[in-house]
């Protein structure tokens, strides 16, 4: 008995020292190592360095800070109208009688089409004097000829073709005077035979108001007679509330769109605005301008407007780049080679997978956008 007990002893001692052996060749060394092997993050004074081709540094993901320049639409109820220089009014030349009426209201017209004739006394008598004048100046010119010839064989005074020179000149006048006169009263060959003075239109468009029926005599040739109005390019106003009037300046751009007509569109930099408010609505109107060669934009119409209004460049930066902390919200900004430091910001509202920085970062700082979590400054 006693010599097993020694032997359990020598063995148990035999066992225990190769353990330690092997625990003592393969774990040692390891250890030695990981105390040797420096830190992947150390504190400094300018904030938190990363070992160079540590883990960590590879897990980390660094943008430049962009800055943009979005503008900001404001919704604006908006008519459409006839711009004011292709709104014609058309007056009656002379005072007289209406003696037909040849077009209707909204019909298209052209340029130099008749729409009315009038008989006129003071067209009779325009073409009366231009016939004499006419024949006047025939006669001035048969006797100045005939001036000239006798004074060429020396049977006149230089004082008779100086006056014949003078009833010529005066002829002329004369005929000159009354071929104006015609043209201001609108006469044309075709309705002088009949005393009649038509009326035309002064450019392509539509009859959009009359007041002239036939019989109808016209006593004030100051009244309006007809509008038309040359629809084939528009004008848009736009309603600007006061409180949004110190957003608004050169190089505004106005956006159009039309429920009626989907898929049609509008859009330039607003012509001019009204220099005073709206006494009603509080309001100015923005002008743009619109083709409608179709005339399918009429006036009066209802559409819906956004002005845009030029935003100051803002910095944008990815959402995953921020760090919540309570309330307050940072990023970590690399600040020289392997060098980070948690700076605190302010942010606006989102833009889709980034957000604008109202305060805190600059334009070109580069920014920690993945993996910033992994930093500790506490």
């Amino acid at each position: 008995m006693r010599v097993t007990r020694v032997g359990a002893w020598a063995i148990g001692l035999l066992c225990l020292t190769i353990l330690l052996v092997v625990v003592l060749r393969f774990r040692s060394p390891h250890s030695t190592v990981a105390a040797t092997e420096p830190p992947m993050v150390t504190q400094s004074k300018g904030g938190l360095v990363v070992r160079e081709g540590s883990p960590l540094e590879k897990r980390l993901t660094i943008q430049a800070a962009t800055s943009v320049s979005r503008d900001h639409g404001i919704l604006l109820p908006a008519q459409v109208m006839t711009e004011p220089d292709r709104q014609v009014n058309v007056y009656a030349p002379v005072a007289g009688r209406i003696t037909d009426v040849l077009v209707h209201l909204g019909q298209h017209v052209q340029r130099g089409q008749v729409l009315a004739t009038i008989a006129a006394g003071d067209l009779d008598q325009a073409w009366a004097d231009d016939t004499r004048a006419r024949a006047a100046l025939d006669f001035a010119r048969r006797a100045y000829a005939r001036a000239q010839g006798v004074q060429a064989i020396g049977g006149n005074a230089v004082k008779d073709i100086e006056a014949a020179r003078n009833d010529l000149t005066q002829a002329q006048a004369e005929a000159e005077r009354t071929q104006r006169r015609l043209q201001v009263l609108g006469a044309r060959p075709g309705y002088s035979a009949k005393g009649q003075a038509p009326l035309v239109s002064p450019v392509d468009g539509v009859v959009s108001t009359t007041i002239m029926a036939p019989g109808e005599n016209i006593t004030d040739p100051t009244a309006i007679q007809m509008t038309v109005l040359d629809l084939s390019q528009v004008w848009v106003a736009a309603a600007i509330p006061q409180e949004n009037l110190a957003q608004i300046g050169e190089g505004n751009v106005l956006s159009v769109t039309f429920d009626e007509f989907p898929g049609r569109t509008c859009s330039g930099q607003v012509i001019s605005f009204d220099p005073a408010l709206h006494s009603d609505t509080r309001r100015v109107n923005a002008y743009v301008a619109c083709p409608n060669a179709d005339g399918a934009l009429r006036p009066g119409m209802y559409v819906n407007a956004t002005l845009n209004i030029p935003q100051p460049s803002e910095v944008i930066i990815p959402k995953a780049a921020l760090l919540m902390n309570n309330d307050q919200v940072s990023v970590f900004i690399e600040t020289a080679p392997h060098t980070f430091q948690r700076r605190d910001i302010t942010i606006s509202y989102d833009e889709g997978e980034n957000v604008r920085v109202l305060k805190g970062i600059s334009a070109g700082e580069r920014v920690v956008t993945s993996g910033a979590i992994l930093l500790n400054d506490d």
